[in-house]
């Protein structure tokens, strides 16, 4: 039997915020990109701020004005990075098998022999007591399970779903909870099939989705009855580097979407410069609200790691290929086709 911990930090930003300034503790709190006069980002906020209606991607301006009272600090991303770092460490100390998926969640998979729920405890023990961070995670059977159940119990929660019990713990939810099921794709399920919850999805024929949605209608099938034997991908040389942000709510706004291009752009740039890379290729990554994702890219005439070409060239390709009448759900910046630093300066002398 499989057991596959899902681990996400509790407002991360603002959690580290706070621990390096003791008196934001237990305050509304908005970590953002800008400022008010600089048409400013919400990047996140504290739990307190978040009662107020304050979410990610929301404009500053809208921010301060539902929790006048919060306190606002810029984006910092270095540090952020280094925290993250800690964590990550003590993951792969409890098990070889560790995914990070972002800068604040990461799976893990424990072998059969060993107690998954103690060895959760255990990690969520060890990153409050050790690492004064705070996070939720759960243990269920496969990966797609356990990123639902997680996401049910934050912040600071914890949860086990028993082997067999999977399709009995999706049933009551809403369909929206199942990745693959976007605004487009819910509005399709209710029309023709009356589909409210993960339960109505489960009961569709798999022919009836896999001819309205192709290969998502089947994955949505499977994910609804609660398989998934996706594996656990760990590090491997690297051939791309990339930065994806995924939205609270689904983003129409321009200026929106070029702030956290810049955010992405600089992080590729820092860890390309820390594996001294350059790459030939610049991508960008867009989902819609639908979940539709494209990627398109541009190559470049001579390999960069500057943060400034990389933000020219991603924002470039929003403007170019963004569809405007549809909301972005996920947004991307990646740098592919990578060559060592000692490489590309040869061949910039060759040309």
């Amino acid at each position: 039997m499989r057991q596959i911990l899902h681990l996400d930090l509790d407002a991360f930003y603002a959690t580290v915020e706070m621990l390096l300034n003791p008196a934001l503790r237990g305050k509304p709190l908005i970590v953002a990109m800008g400022d008010v006069n600089t048409r400013g980002v919400v990047a996140t906020c504290s739990y307190e701020a978040r009662k107020f209606g304050v979410h990610s991607a929301m404009g500053l301006r809208e921010a301060k004005r539902l929790c006048p009272q919060a306190m606002v600090v810029p984006v910092r991303h270095k540090i952020y990075e280094e925290h993250s770092a800690r964590v990550m460490n003590l993951l792969r100390e409890m098990s070889p098998l560790v995914e990070q998926v972002s800068i604040d969640e990461a799976y893990l998979e424990i072998e059969a022999e060993r107690d998954g729920a103690a060895v959760a405890r255990e990690i969520q023990r060890r990153i409050h007591d050790e690492l004064q961070l705070s996070c939720t995670i759960s243990v269920a059977s496969n990966k797609l399970v356990s990123k639902i159940a997680c996401n049910t119990v934050k912040p600071r929660g914890f949860i086990v779903i028993p082997n067999g019990d999977e399709e009995k713990f999706l049933a009551p939810l809403p369909v929206g909870k199942m990745p693959g099921a976007g605004q487009v794709t819910r509005a399709k399920l209710k029309t023709k099939w009356n589909v409210e919850t993960i339960a109505d999805l489960a009961s569709v024929p798999l022919e009836a989705l896999r001819a309205e949605f192709g290969k998502n209608g089947v994955s949505l099938r499977d994910g609804a009855r609660g398989w998934d034997d996706s594996p656990i991908v760990t590090e491997r040389a690297t051939k791309s580097i990339s930065q994806e942000n995924t939205f609270d709510r689904d983003v129409r706004t321009r200026d929106v979407l070029e702030k956290y291009l810049d955010e992405m752009s600089a992080r590729v740039a820092r860890e390309l410069a820390s594996e001294e890379l350059k790459a030939r290729t610049i991508v960008l990554k867009l989902r819609y609200e639908d979940f539709t994702t494209m990627t398109r890219q541009v190559t470049l005439r001579v390999p960069t790691a500057d943060e400034a070409t990389i933000r020219k060239y991603a924002r470039e390709l929003l403007a170019q290929h963004w569809d405007t009448r549809r909301a972005v759900r996920l947004l991307g910046v990646g740098a592919h086709n990578l060559i060592e630093i000692e490489g590309t300066w040869q061949l910039e002398l060759e040309m």
